[in-house]
């Protein structure tokens, strides 16, 4: 079973009616089944993956009859009857309805309640983080699966969802829920959409360029730092050592100082932020972008030492331990891995950094990796 509800049991209980009441031929008892379950699964709602896949499993003509019951109820569910039923309101009711209907026609009718999908989904491209109690990612899979590809936009909420799932902060949040579920997860894995999200002025101008430069670029752009990760493994570093060259090592570290200069500046497409979320998200890095730029430090670190580089360096980690955005950095592990990096190179000037750094940062992560690598170098 997938992680979305931790009450299993009803789940398997869910699907042992549905396939019952699927061999009596009772699809209209079926479907209000299914969505009564549907309002009532754990902390988020909808049929769950393994039960949208038993329902997928019927026949194309039962399959059909049961989106067709559901798009009816779509759009009468104000009009003929009250959510009483399903302990939920009007609106909350009819996006499950969109879900579940959308999820048992995929690959029969892509064009079922297509509108309103598209509806619901546009609502996410101003979002910074997906907070939807509903398992919102099936509408943008259903449309995948009819050959329509969401807006950058779109994915791009979906993307910085995922990122945040593993971010301090987070982890107790609905947004936390939804990037950790994996068929949103699998979801991301086969949504086409540029390497970087849009919207941060070092991103789009990264983009810009990586599509003049062509597919060399675009797989720099896309060797980004493990999330999870503190510094690079031997593996990631052999990897970026051979994109850089494949790119041009001088080619590259100019390019990336360019990026890296313009990662000061705030967001060009604002965003709505959410009351959980204590800062403010137009100046805050993109979590999900972070993890690239996080590589692209690194990876100046393999090239030989600049004084120009290890100034950028430095002024990435004054950057990313900024306050502007509220009481937190903009990102601490943007700040970690430019301190990674200037201990990487660790000539004089780098050494000089750490020691001007570790003079006024009071960040607890970002002070003891300081102090670390002034301890070995």
């Amino acid at each position: 079973m997938s992680r979305w509800m931790s009450n299993t049991q009803a789940l398997t209980e869910q699907a042992a009616q549905y396939r019952a009441l699927a061999e009596r031929g009772d699809l209209p008892g079926l479907s209000r089944a299914v969505v009564r379950a549907a309002c009532a699964n754990g902390s988020m709602t909808g049929v769950g993956y393994e039960n949208m896949e038993l329902l997928r499993a019927l026949p194309g003509k039962d399959r059909m009859e049961l989106a067709g019951i559901w798009a009816r109820w779509y759009a009468e569910v104000e009009d003929d009857w009250s959510a009483e039923e399903f302990g939920r309101s009007p609106e909350y009711v009819r996006t499950e309805l969109l879900m579940a209907a959308s999820g048992v026609a995929r690959g029969l009718d892509g064009d079922l309640l297509a509108a309103e999908r598209r509806q619901r989904l546009a609502g996410l491209r101003d979002q910074y983080l997906v907070w939807s109690s509903h398992r919102i990612w099936e509408l943008a899979d259903a449309e995948l699966a009819a050959g329509r590809t969401p807006d950058s936009a779109v994915l791009a909420a979906f993307r910085r969802t995922g990122a945040a799932a593993a971010m301090p902060g987070f982890r107790r949040t609905q947004a936390a829920a939804n990037g950790a579920e994996p068929g949103m997860r699998n979801l991301l894995a086969r949504f086409p959409g540029p390497v970087l999200n849009p919207g941060e002025p070092w991103a789009d101008a990264a983009l810009e360029e990586a599509a003049t430069g062509g597919e060399p670029w675009q797989r720099l752009l896309e060797h980004a730092a493990p999330a999870t990760a503190d510094a690079p493994s031997a593996k990631w570093i052999r990897t970026g050592s051979a994109l850089l060259d494949a790119v041009g090592t001088e080619e590259a570290r100019r390019a990336v100082l360019r990026w890296l200069e313009l990662a000061d500046l705030d967001r060009t497409s604002p965003l709505l932020g959410h009351p959980h979320l204590p800062f403010d998200v137009n100046l805050s890095f993109d979590p999900y972008n972070s993890h690239v730029l996080r590589g692209l430090a690194w990876m100046l670190s393999f090239l030989p030492p600049r004084p120009d580089t290890v100034d950028a360096l430095a002024r990435l980690v004054e950057t990313a331990l900024d306050h502007r955005s509220g009481h937190a950095p903009r990102s601490a592990q943007v700040a970690v891995a430019g301190i990674v990096a200037l201990a990487r190179i660790g000539d004089r000037a780098a050494r000089t950094e750490l020691r001007t750094l570790s003079s006024w940062v009071t960040h607890k992560g970002a002070s003891r990796r300081i102090d670390e690598a002034l301890s070995v170098l």
